[in-house]
C-alpha cells in the first residue's frame, strides 16, 4: 500500500511535462481496453454464430430457407455475405429453364458476376470486423514513444537539478530519475496489452478471411453443379 501512495505521490509531485504524458497514456488505456473488450465480444458473437449458419448451410438444398434462415444470425459475417449475395442472384440458386444450348455462357457470366460480388461482401465485413484495430496499432506503437519522450524529459530534469543545487547526491538525483522512468513504465503498460491484442485480432480476421473463401467456393460450386445439371 505504502509503494503505491509513494507511485501515486510520484506521479502528482511531477512536472507539468511528465502529468501531460501520463494522461495522454491514460486516455490511450481507457481506449484502447473498451476497444479489446467491445472486438472480443463481437468477435465471440461473429464466431458462434457463423459456426450455426454454416452448419445450417451445409445441411440444406433449398437456399431459400438459408437465405430466410442467416436473418437469425445478423452478427454472422457468413451469413451477412450469403444475403448479400442471394438478394443479387436469387434466380441464380434455382434451375434455369430453356436455351440449353447457350447455359454455358450465361453460367459463366453469372459466376463472375457472383463473384465479384462474393469478393465486395467479403471486403466489407471483413472491413467491419477490423474496424477500430487501427487505433490499437497506434497505441502500441506510438505509447512508448511517449514514455521516451517523458524519460528523457524527467532525466534531462535530473541533470539540471544537479547543476542548480549542484550536488549529484542520490536524494538530488533520485526524484528526476524516478519521475523519468514511471513514464516509460506507463507507456509500456499501455502498449504491450495494445500490441498482443492487435495482433490476436489480426489473426481472427484472417481466420475470417478464410472463412469467407470457403463460402465463396461453396457457393460457386452450386452454381456450376446446377450449371451442369441444366446441360443434362
Amino acid at each position: 500500500m505504502s509503494s503505491e501512495v509513494s507511485i501515486l505521490n510520484l506521479i502528482l509531485d511531477s512536472g507539468t511535462v511528465a502529468k501531460v504524458v501520463i494522461v495522454v497514456l491514460l486516455i490511450f488505456s481507457i481506449v484502447s481496453w473498451a476497444i479489446m473488450a467491445e472486438r472480443w465480444r463481437y468477435f465471440r458473437r461473429a464466431q458462434a454464430q457463423s459456426r450455426h449458419f454454416l452448419a445450417f448451410f451445409q445441411s440444406q438444398r433449398n437456399y431459400n430457407q438459408v437465405y430466410t434462415a442467416a436473418s437469425k444470425w445478423p452478427c454472422s459475417p457468413a451469413a451477412v455475405v450469403f444475403r448479400e449475395v442471394y438478394e443479387k442472384h436469387a434466380s441464380a440458386f434455382s434451375p434455369r429453364d430453356g436455351e440449353a444450348d447457350r447455359s454455358r455462357e450465361i453460367d459463366q457470366d453469372l459466376l463472375e458476376s457472383v463473384y465479384r460480388d462474393l469478393r465486395l461482401a467479403a471486403h466489407r465485413e471483413l472491413a467491419r470486423f477490423e474496424n477500430r484495430l487501427p487505433v490499437l496499432a497506434t497505441a502500441g506503437s506510438v505509447c512508448p514513444f511517449l514514455g521516451l519522450f517523458g524519460t528523457v524529459w524527467g532525466v534531462m530534469t535530473a541533470f539540471l537539478d544537479i547543476s542548480t543545487k549542484g550536488s549529484t547526491n542520490i536524494v538530488v538525483v533520485a526524484p528526476g530519475i524516478a519521475e523519468a522512468l514511471i513514464t516509460t513504465i506507463a507507456g509500456l503498460a499501455v502498449a504491450i496489452p495494445a500490441m498482443v491484442a492487435y495482433n490476436y485480432f489480426v489473426q481472427r480476421s484472417r481466420d475470417l478471411g478464410l472463412e469467407l473463401e470457403d463460402l465463396a467456393t461453396a457457393v460457386l460450386n452450386i452454381l456450376q453443379l446446377r450449371g451442369r445439371h441444366e446441360l443434362v
